[in-house]
């Protein structure tokens, strides 16, 4: 008899991660590409911008757990964690997105 292994999926939290992981990856790759590509030149300024994938995979994991009342601390905790996300989420473009105009001359 031919049994096939079950398959259980990735839960919620493992796949907000791993987009967050690709969002990394991404941010990673144009650094290195624009280093190369443009002589050496730099990104000064632009590290806030690392706040982004965080804070957005955080408050969508918040939001998905508010929905289906899987919360482990309640929801003072989840909302004060939403305006923490939001809050991180405004200081990392506030910071990082001039610097990285202003880098890239626009």
């Amino acid at each position: 008899m031919d049994h096939e292994p079950n398959y259980t999926p990735a839960s919620f939290e493992k796949r907000a991660a791993a987009w967050m992981g690709i969002a990394y990856v991404l941010m990673l790759l144009f650094i290195l590409n624009f280093v190369l590509f443009s002589g050496g030149k730099q990104l000064p300024g632009t590290f806030p911008l690392f706040l982004i994938p965080v804070s957005v995979a955080l408050a969508a994991i918040l939001v998905h757990r508010i929905r289906t009342k899987t919360l482990p601390n309640g929801m003072a905790v989840a909302v004060v964690g939403l305006i923490a996300c939001t809050a991180a989420l405004i200081l990392g473009l506030a910071l990082g997105l001039p610097a990285l105009l202003a880098a890239l001359g626009v």
